[in-house]
């Protein structure tokens, strides 16, 4: 709940009083969040630098057939995403897709060029304890599926290679 609020702009404080409850709270300023009634019906399309595109990835191969042609192409589709510009707001990595930030290679290089020029990448640590990957993982933030469901509702476009 904490890691929501503070990536939907709040300033969060939590505490746990003698009751054994957890309280968990949640400051906005006006300016940082609009009221839902204020908040427009659907962002206007010129406005493409202030939406937010996300990039779902569930294989460390793009496509079905041949895997090093699938992993040749997932190359060149993870050096495309720069392309895409400041809307480019968030890399998702599911399933085998984890290999891509644990795994040597021209994938990691990008991945890491792409997170320090400011793409937030999530990690399913799921995944990556199912492929004991986690002491393994070189880029983003290890995360869960609420985080993901979250960022799927939160993205204005979804791609999924």
């Amino acid at each position: 709940v904490s890691r929501f609020l503070r990536r939907s702009g709040f300033e969060v404080s939590v505490n746990q009083p003698e009751n054994a409850l957890w309280e968990v709270h949640g400051l906005s300023s006006a300016t940082q969040v609009e009221a839902p009634e204020q908040a427009p019906a659907a962002a206007p399309a010129a406005d493409t630098e202030s939406r937010k595109t996300l990039v779902l990835i569930t294989t460390d191969t793009l496509g079905r057939g041949d895997d090093e042609l699938g992993a040749r192409l997932m190359e060149n589709f993870l050096a495309s995403l720069p392309e895409l510009g400041a809307s480019l707001w968030r890399i998702v990595l599911l399933n085998g897709g984890v290999k891509l930030a644990a795994t040597e290679g021209k994938c990691l290089d990008t991945l890491k060029q792409l997170e320090s020029n400011g793409v937030s990448i999530l990690v399913c640590g799921t995944c990556l304890n199912f492929f004991n990957l986690l002491e393994a993982k070189q880029v983003g933030e290890t995360t869960n599926m609420m985080d993901v469901v979250t960022s799927l509702s939160l993205a204005d476009k979804v791609i999924r290679p």
